[in-house]
């Protein structure tokens, strides 16, 4: 008899510990929520006004774009959505974003958590998140985008204009030297999911493009980078000097005889505010891709 109370006493134990354990990890799933400068209560520093460069021209539909990930350009992410939001309806933005830090455990790093603003929550489309994850064929990698600027910086942004949209979030290694076989696994598995034709879908660059130099070597990066921003000559992609250049690679890839580039803004950090070191300047293009009608 003490025998069987034992075996039933252990059991039980077992089968608590098995309840138990499952609750930890059922909980774990649904606490992948990252922090943003929003949720912190942190204030956007105030910067000069940069004018327009152009507008997106009546009745056009951007299927992508290039935005800033840094938050000293607070007023010009915040126009770039504007008018974004003017022009499209976007449920799903995929966002493409440097690793940085050097945390990315795979070439590409995935995720199925959420962010917190000061305005709610906005959501991973966990379906396609899956999704890619095969495709990838990768683990989902949430540590990196406790730190992920590239992405966190945005995502406000994203619920202050699109309130309902859920976000695909991959980040890579985008510094030069490029690693041609990660640019274009890139390409191969982002098409996958992902048209210019999608009415739905945005592809969200998240880019910084000139890094740490004087004005004068600044601005022939910039230089370099509008040529092939407004050329659209697939094979000048390398021209395009930024912390995200797998994202140049597939960016070429995309266009097509009708693709459209409509900069909205380029400017830079010194420009922006004198506290910047003018040794050390990083410069922001902010643009939409569309196609143009016959």
């Amino acid at each position: 008899m003490k025998v069987i109370k034992f075996i039933i006493t252990v059991f039980f134990i077992c089968f608590c510990l098995t309840a138990c354990t499952g609750k930890k990890d059922e909980t774990e799933e649904t606490e992948k929520i990252f922090r943003t400068w929003s949720s912190d209560g942190e204030k956007p520093p105030k910067t000069r006004f940069i004018p327009k460069e152009a507008s997106l021209p009546d009745g056009a539909k951007p299927w992508g774009g290039t935005v800033s990930h840094h938050l000293l350009t607070d007023a010009l992410i915040n126009d770039w959505f504007t008018d974004l939001a003017e022009a499209r309806t976007i449920k799903t933005f995929y966002i493409l974003s440097p690793s940085h830090w050097g945390l990315s455990l795979y070439d590409f790093s995935l995720t199925k958590g959420s962010w917190q603003t000061k305005d709610g929550l906005v959501n991973s489309s966990k379906d396609k998140a899956e999704n890619l994850s095969r495709l990838f064929d990768v683990p989902f990698d949430d540590k990196v985008f406790v730190y992920e600027h590239g992405v966190s910086t945005l995502i406000p942004y994203i619920k202050k204009y699109f309130p309902d949209a859920k976000v695909v979030a991959i980040a890579y290694y985008g510094e030069p030297p490029v690693n041609m076989n990660l640019a274009t696994k890139l390409y191969e598995t982002v098409t996958k999911v992902f048209s210019i034709k999608d009415q739905d879908s945005f592809l969200l660059i998240s880019s910084d493009f000139s890094h740490k130099s004087d004005m004068e070597k600044t601005a022939e990066k910039d230089a370099k980078s509008r040529y092939f921003l407004t050329s659209l000559k697939p094979s000048v992609w390398t021209l395009g000097i930024c912390d995200n250049r797998p994202a140049m690679y597939l960016l070429s890839k995309l266009f097509t005889e009708k693709t459209q580039c409509t900069i909205q803004r380029n400017t830079n950090a010194y420009k922006l505010s004198d506290a910047t070191d003018p040794e050390d300047i990083t410069s922001y293009f902010f643009t939409y891709f569309w196609e143009k009608e016959d």
